[in-house]
């Protein structure tokens, strides 16, 4: 994740002002000018736009920075032999031992 990037895709939370509404908006800088990636909501006020926009700021990046430790935790417990133990399928026991098909076998218990 470069500097300057506020999340793992290089996108950020930032408000934007349309007539009287402050929309939540997340941007990316594409060679030099903004895409808009997702709008949310709509506020009469900058100031509760903002809050949200940390908000969803903030969870965004908890999110990324949980998949990115989870990544590297995996491969690292893998290079050092403590991986996964992989689980093999169950086995289909051989016809001669399964009971009978009759469906009055509880009854005679």
């Amino acid at each position: 994740m470069a500097y300057g990037s506020y999340t793992a895709d290089g996108s950020y939370w930032t408000v934007r002002k349309h007539g009287s509404t402050f929309w939540v908006v997340r941007i990316r800088n594409e060679n030099g000018t903004y895409r808009r990636l997702e709008w949310w909501g709509g506020y009469r006020h900058a100031g509760h736009a903002a809050r949200a926009a940390a908000q969803l700021a903030y969870r965004q990046a908890r999110e990324d920075v949980v998949k990115e430790l989870r990544g590297s935790l995996h491969k690292e417990l893998e290079r050092v032999g403590l991986g996964a133990l992989p689980t093999p399928a169950p086995l289909r026991p051989d016809a001669s031992v399964l009971p009978p098909d009759e469906e009055s076998s509880d009854a005679e218990e």
